[in-house]
């Protein structure tokens, strides 16, 4: 399951003692924002899209580890550090936990977990999928594959793709088509999916249970010291749509957290967040609507004085080995870097 070659050289600065020696000294002054998407067992699941899956034992690993290293902080606390109004004579590690869409294994799994250890967790929600049984691309396209007869097969729209399940193994094909998908010239999702599924010779996608979790749920999380914010009302790429259909996705998401849910929601997460994920603009509009932060996707951490309100850094940690994310927690508190 995990390989690579940071893989081993996490191994090594593990076993060779340099983690441990690393957590002796001195922390540096920085924000941490770790950001998950499942949690459960992907065992099974025909839709679980690797790298966008944890374990309940992985996310139970990783709290413990960061309570007895760093400090684990609250959505609050986290934004006080971002707009500079905390002050602190000693310098510290803070970590934030967030997880991203709203799948209903967030409130059954992820946040029992994140209560039994005092931790609170951020849950950015996409509000047209609460309580929904909805199938995101990513899982649709995880589903025809992990249900293909046809394991080499080749995709003409919208442009040549060889695929070779056999040869390059599922991850990397999976990778392969994703981007696919995501092309500029990909003006027919529907198109792309169904070409997809018949090539693959795969099943037809099931009528499927629900699979985010839904108001009363967020509600309950939040009454247990959990926080919510928005993933926008139906997770686009923001940086490519005009400007008033952004304004409509921030502020529409908003809207309907603060109506279901009686809060104002203060943080924003970019849907997929890389740095072509937004634009200036994004960031204008999310400040104008009330916004006060929000989150991207493309790695890094936040460093006092240069840590931005509508670009906080973020780095993703779903199905990483033990031992890599303890390497890795041990050399950004000691350095304030964080590699992938």
């Amino acid at each position: 399951m995990f390989g690579g070659k940071r893989e081993l050289l996490a191994r090594g600065l593990f076993w060779s003692g340099a983690t441990f020696l690393l957590g002796q000294l001195p922390e540096r002054d920085l924000l941490l924002v770790l950001n998950y998407h499942r949690i459960g067992n992907a065992d099974g699941d025909l839709f679980a899209h690797p790298g966008l899956f944890s374990t309940s034992d992985q996310l139970s690993d990783h709290i413990s580890y960061l309570k007895r290293h760093v400090s684990l902080v609250t959505l609050d606390e986290a934004l006080a550090f971002v707009d500079g109004t905390i002050h602190e004579k000693t310098r510290r590690c803070r970590v934030l936990i967030t997880f991203d869409d709203g799948y209903l294994d967030n409130y059954e799994v992820a946040f029992p977990i994140l209560r039994s250890h005092g931790v609170q967790g951020v849950f950015f929600l996409v509000t047209s999928w609460v309580g929904s049984g909805y199938v995101p691309w990513w899982d649709h396209i995880t589903y025809l594959m992990k249900t293909a007869r046809q394991r080499r097969f080749c995709l003409r729209y919208p442009a040549d793709l060889a695929v070779d399940v056999d040869t390059n193994g599922m991850t990397k094909s999976l990778r392969d088509i994703s981007a696919q998908y995501q092309r500029p010239d990909n003006t027919d999702p529907a198109r792309f999916l169904r070409e997809l599924g018949e090539e693959a010779k795969a099943k037809d996608l099931p009528e499927t249970k629900r699979r985010f979790l839904n108001w009363d749920e967020a509600r309950e999380m939040i009454g247990g010291g959990m926080a919510i914010g928005s993933h926008t009302h139906s997770h686009p790429i923001l940086g490519e749509l005009a400007s008033d259909r952004q304004r409509q996705e921030l502020a529409q998401s908003r809207t309907l957290l603060r109506e279901q849910l009686s809060i104002e929601a203060d943080a924003l997460a970019y849907p997929f967040g890389h740095a072509a994920g937004f634009s200036d603009q994004t960031q204008q509009l999310a400040r104008e609507i009330g916004y006060r932060a929000a989150f991207s996707y493309h790695g890094g951490t936040n460093l006092p004085g240069t840590a931005r309100r509508y670009d906080v850094k973020r780095v993703g940690v779903d199905e990483q080995s033990r031992l890599r994310f303890r390497v890795q927690a041990a050399i950004c508190r000691l350095t304030g870097k964080c590699w992938p």
